[in-house]
């Protein structure tokens, strides 16, 4: 007998919507594949033998989705240029880790299509090569040098320095003017 629905909705949820979000880089078109994936299970749910294949299978079902919706071309087409520019001013040193784990998720999301799925089923799902291969329909090969090739371009990313923003203080710009 199937898990009851809800129960799997709160295992499953929130690394699901990471997955959406490594994928659409938008919090609403992660939602709404999300839910889609729910929604296919809830009428599907009699079918699945399994209750540990219920995890592959809604992820799968997640990248279909958002493989079809992309190749329709009606959404999903500004995903490259609309990458989450969340950027906190200040913040406490205690949150450092916190800062460094978001450093990591900006670079993930700026990985290109292919090796970004790759990543994060990867690292943030815990998913072995043969399952990330079944979810994303390729050879296990391209898993292996994508994410070897994804782990590259993250650590030239990281390692590259930030731009830093040149503080001007009033009485800065104060002097100017009255010099000027």
């Amino acid at each position: 007998m199937p898990p009851e629905l809800q129960t799997v909705v709160d295992d499953h949820y929130q690394n699901l919507y990471r997955f959406a979000m490594s994928l659409t880089r938008s919090s609403d078109d992660a939602w709404d594949l999300t839910q889609e994936a729910f929604l296919r299970l809830a009428k599907k749910r009699s079918s699945i033998r399994s209750t540990a294949a219920i995890k592959s299978w809604l992820y799968t079902t997640l990248y279909r989705e958002f493989l079809r919706i992309a190749k329709r071309g009606s959404r999903f087409d500004s995903w490259e240029d609309n990458a989450p520019a969340e950027k906190v001013d200040h913040e406490p040193s205690d949150q450092v880790k916190a800062s460094e784990a978001r450093d990591v998720m900006e670079c993930l999301l700026e990985l290109k299509d292919g090796y970004r799925q790759v990543v994060s089923l990867y690292y943030l799902e815990s998913y072995s090569y043969k399952e990330i291969a079944a979810i994303l329909e390729i050879p296990i090969g391209t898993v292996m040098s994508r994410l070897a090739r994804g782990k590259e371009m993250l650590r030239a990313q990281l390692t590259q320095p930030k731009a830093t923003a040149t503080v001007v203080s009033f009485t800065d710009e104060k002097r100017k003017s009255s010099h000027g």
